[in-house]
């Protein structure tokens, strides 16, 4: 049985297009599919994660943006190996969305919207852990019941 020093994966991760830095993206490192250690972003885009010498693949997430992968990330013993990455708005990704106060976030209101409320169809009912016409209707946008 042998002995390994952990190696580090470091980097940053930044948008492609203005070069910012994406706080709180999340980074997960895998091997074979299965789940090795996780990190997110630091206030600058960077993240450090200390593993075994191995060869790794590293997914980023981040709000707004596809999921981006690089495979075949080989970390050597006792070497820091550097990945950073630069994340690509997809079209569409951010058209529900929008910046408020430091936070992306989906508006609470729709403007082209005229209607709330949802159907209740079959489906669902069967599926809601009630079978109380109040309690199902209860579960429906908009409905409210006075004593």
């Amino acid at each position: 049985m042998g002995l390994f020093a952990q190696t580090t994966l470091t980097g940053k991760v930044t948008d492609a297009e203005s070069g910012e830095e994406l706080i709180g993206a999340n980074i997960v490192v895998t091997k074979n599919g299965n789940f090795i250690q996780g990190e997110t972003t630091d206030i600058d885009g960077n993240f450090k994660i200390r593993v075994d010498p191995e060869t790794y693949d590293v997914e980023v997430s981040y709000t707004g943006y596809p999921t981006h992968v690089v495979e075949g990330i080989p970390a050597k013993e006792g070497v820091k190996t550097e990945v950073n990455i630069q994340m690509t708005v997809g079209q569409g990704q951010l058209a529900d969305w929008i910046y408020s106060g430091g936070c992306i976030c989906k508006p609470l209101i729709s403007q082209d919207e005229t209607t709330t409320g949802d159907v209740l169809d079959e489906t669902k009912i069967k599926n809601l852990p009630t079978r109380n016409i109040k309690e199902i209707l209860l579960t429906t946008p908009g409905v409210s019941f006075s004593q």
